[in-house]
C-alpha cells in the first residue's frame, strides 16, 4: 500500500509541472512608429526566448524491496525460546523415601514451548554406561548399568557430592557417556506412583501382546482392554521375561499415556490441584514453581495423539537372552546420536 501511495504522489506532482509548462508563453509587442519628422528610430528590445518547461512526467528510479522480517513466535504459556529437557526417573524404592533404590524407569522429555511439540524418550534400565566419580567408593568399579548410577548417587550410598543425589549422577552419567545437557529431573518412587494412579480413578489401558512373568508358565496379561489400580499398573510395567514381546520401556509408555489422558479427563482435572496438595511431597524435582505452572498449562493445550513416545531401538543394542543381562552398545556412538537428535528435535 505503501508504494501505491508513493506512486500517486509522484503523478500528482508531475501532473502539476504539466500544468506550469503549459501556461500561455509572452507575446510579441506590436508598436506604431510616428511618421512625423524628426524621426526616432526605436531601439530595439532585445527578444527573450520563452522558457520552455518540460512537459515529460518524470518515472522515479525503483528502490528495492526491504526484506521482510519473519517474526518470531511466541513461546506458548510464556515458556522458554529453547525446548525444555528433563530426566524422568521412577525408582524401585518401595517406600516414600528416596535414600535408596534404583532406576526402575528412566525417560527424558523434551518440550518445545515454540512448536508446542512434546516427546518422551525411553532409556533401557540395563544399558551398560561408565558411571564417572564413583571409582574410589566403589571398590575400583567404573561401569554398570545405567539404572545403578542413581543407585550410587543416592543419598544412602553418598558416592556423589553434586546436587541431585541419584539423579543428579544419573544425569551426569548420561552427559558423560552420550555428551548431553538435560536441564531438569523428577523422580518419582513406586509408592507415589501407586498413589497418584489410585488418585485419579484407577486407569485403562490396552495391552497388545501377551505378558509373561518371569519362570512362570502362564501369562499374566492376555491381549485386551484393563482397568488398573496404582498396584495393577506397576505390576504391568515391571513383568521381566525374555518371551514378552513388549519390554518395560514399552509398557512404561502405555501407561504413561494411559495417566496423561485420565489425568486430563473432565472428571479429573478439578481435583489435580488438590492431588498436587496431597502428593507433592512424594516426588522430587529441581523443576521451579514457574517451570512447573508452565508445563502443566503446556499439558493441558497438548493432545495425548500429539505426544511423541520414543525409545532407542533396539537393533543398536546387543541383549542377551536371560534375565537381568546387560543391554551393551554395538557401535560405538550409536546411542549418543539417537539421544543428541532427540534433543534437537529428530526422533527415531
Amino acid at each position: 500500500m505503501r508504494k501505491i501511495l508513493l506512486s500517486l504522489l509522484i503523478v500528482s506532482i508531475g501532473l502539476n509541472i504539466v500544468s506550469c509548462s503549459t501556461s500561455s508563453s509572452p507575446s510579441a509587442v506590436n508598436e506604431q512608429i510616428p511618421t512625423d519628422p524628426p524621426s526616432i528610430t526605436a531601439t530595439p528590445s532585445p527578444t527573450i526566448d520563452p522558457v520552455t518547461i518540460p512537459t515529460e512526467t518524470l518515472e522515479p528510479t525503483p528502490s528495492p524491496d526491504p526484506p521482510t522480517a519473519t517474526p518470531t513466535p511466541k513461546p506458548i504459556c510464556h515458556g522458554p525460546d529453547d525446548a525444555l529437557t528433563i530426566l524422568v526417573i521412577g525408582t524401585d524404592y518401595r517406600g516414600l523415601s528416596y535414600y535408596y533404590g534404583m532406576a526402575d524407569s528412566i525417560m527424558i522429555m523434551r518440550v518445545d514451548y515454540v512448536t508446542g511439540e512434546v516427546a518422551l524418550m525411553g532409556i533401557p534400565r540395563g544399558l551398560w554406561v561408565e558411571i564417572p566419580d564413583i571409582e574410589e567408593d566403589a571398590d575400583g568399579r567404573t561401569h554398570g548399568k545405567i539404572t545403578q548410577a542413581y543407585f550410587y548417587g543416592t543419598e544412602g550410598m553418598g558416592y556423589y557430592s553434586g546436587p541431585g543425589y541419584g539423579a543428579g549422577l544419573l544425569r551426569e552419567t548420561i552427559r558423560h557417556n552420550y555428551g548431553i545437557e538435560l536441564d531438569r529431573y523428577i523422580v518419582v518412587s513406586m509408592q507415589a506412583y501407586m498413589y497418584i494412579i489410585n488418585e485419579i480413578g484407577g486407569i485403562k489401558i490396552y495391552n497388545p501382546y501377551t505378558v509373561y512373568s518371569y519362570q512362570e508358565t502362564e501369562p499374566k496379561y492376555e491381549i485386551g482392554g484393563y482397568v488398573f489400580s496404582g498396584e495393577d499398573a506397576l505390576m504391568y510395567a515391571r513383568y521381566r521375561d525374555p518371551r514378552n514381546s513388549l519390554d518395560r520401556i514399552d509398557r512404561q509408555a502405555i501407561i504413561m499415556k494411559a495417566v496423561y489422558e485420565q489425568v486430563f479427563s473432565v472428571s479429573v482435572i478439578p481435583a489435580i490441584p488438590k492431588l498436587i496438595g496431597k502428593r507433592k511431597d512424594t516426588v522430587r524435582t529441581d523443576l521451579s514453581l514457574v517451570e512447573i505452572c508452565q508445563l502443566a498449562c503446556m499439558a493441558a493445550k497438548t493432545d495425548l495423539d500429539e505426544v511423541i513416545f520414543t525409545r532407542i531401538p533396539k537393533d543398536l543394542l546387543d541383549i542377551a537372552n536371560w534375565e537381568g543381562s546387560p543391554w551393551i552398545e554395538k557401535e560405538p556412538g550409536s546411542v549418543s546420536t539417537v539421544l543428541k537428535n532427540f534433543v534437537e528435535g529428530i526422533y527415531p
